[in-house]
C-alpha cells in the first residue's frame, strides 16, 4: 500500500517501510518517503533538519542543467554501435556472473538507469545510457544482471557487484554526475 500526498515543498509517499528518506529527483523535485503511521510533525521535523542538504542537491542539479547542452551529448556509440555494445556486454557478463537473462530491452526511462524483473529474468536498460561513458553502461549491465543472482540490494548483492567490478563505487559516482541526462529531452521535443 502506497499513499502519495503533495505539499508545497515535496511529495510525501507513505508505504510499509520502516525508515524515513528524502529523494531528490532528476528535475530537482523532492519526494519524502515515510512509514504509513509516522506522525506528520516528525516528518516535517526531519525535512526541516535536512533543508540545507536538500537546497545543496537542488542547486547542484540546477547548475548541472545550466551547464548541460540543450540536447544530450554526442554518444561514444554514435555510429549505431550502442545496441551492439549492450549485446556484447550482456553476453560477456552473463557468462562471467553465471546468469542468463530471458530478455534484454532498451527503452527511454526518466527516473532510473535500468531495471530487472528477476521472476521473469527480464532486464531493461535506459536508452540514455548511450550518452554515458562505456564504464557507466557496464556498471548498469552488471548491476541488473547481479539481481538475477540476488534480487535485492543486500550486502550479498553488493558483494556480487564488487567482485565483478571492484571500482563500482567510482562508476556509480560517475553515473550520478550524469543524472541530469535522465530528464534531458531530445531535440525533437520528446
Amino acid at each position: 500500500m502506497t499513499i502519495r500526498k503533495k505539499s508545497a515543498a515535496y511529495v510525501l509517499t507513505r508505504s510499509r517501510r520502516r525508515t524515513l528518506a528524502i529523494h531528490i529527483k532528476a528535475d530537482g523535485s523532492v519526494e519524502v518517503r515515510a512509514p504509513l503511521k509516522l506522525a506528520r510533525s516528525e516528518i516535517e521535523r526531519f525535512v526541516a533538519a535536512k533543508s540545507a542538504w536538500i537546497a545543496q542537491k537542488q542547486a547542484q542539479i540546477s547548475a548541472a542543467r545550466l551547464d548541460a547542452p540543450r540536447n544530450p551529448p554526442v554518444s561514444e556509440y554514435a555510429s549505431g554501435g550502442f545496441c551492439a555494445a549492450v549485446r556484447r556486454l550482456v553476453t560477456e557478463w552473463e557468462r562471467r556472473l553465471g546468469v542468463e537473462a530471458a530478455f534484454v530491452g532498451i527503452r527511454r526511462m526518466y527516473s532510473r538507469w535500468g531495471s530487472c524483473t528477476a521472476g521473469t529474468r527480464r532486464i531493461r536498460l535506459n536508452a540514455m545510457l548511450e550518452y554515458c561513458p562505456q564504464e557507466c553502461l557496464e556498471y548498469v549491465v552488471v548491476h541488473e544482471l547481479a539481481h538475477l543472482r540476488e534480487n535485492n540490494h543486500s550486502p550479498r548483492f553488493w558483494a556480487i557487484v564488487a567482485e565483478a567490478l571492484p571500482d563500482y563505487k567510482a562508476r556509480q559516482a560517475k553515473l550520478k554526475e550524469r543524472q541530469w541526462v535522465l530528464g534531458a529531452r531530445g531535440g525533437d521535443g520528446r
